[in-house]
């Protein structure tokens, strides 16, 4: 559970500092972290894009939890670190 918590507060401390109009919404007893892109102004689709062809991700997109989450990706905790840090940078550089 500490590797997990290690994930989440390099997650945490990312987004604050490098994804402008992202904004993480904090696990309650999961290894899943909501990353809300709501900030960034795009369509569900748009986002869809953003993260699948331009950041070359696979997230789980908030559109398949129903509408009202259409502006949130599903981020899994539960990895090596290195793959974290490699997919934030990713969606960092996608965001460019």
């Amino acid at each position: 559970w500490s590797y997990i918590q290690g994930n989440l507060s390099y997650v945490r401390e990312f987004v604050r500092d490098n994804l402008p109009g992202i904004r993480l919404v904090e696990p309650e007893g999961t290894y899943f972290a909501w990353l809300d892109c709501s900030g960034l102004g795009l369509t569900a689709e748009e986002l869809n894009d953003l993260i699948i062809n331009k950041a070359k991700l696979w997230l789980d997109a908030g559109k398949i939890f129903g509408e009202i989450a259409n502006q949130f990706q599903r981020l899994v905790l539960a990895c090596p670190r290195e793959i974290i840090v490699r997919a934030m940078n990713q969606l960092k550089e996608a965001l460019k």
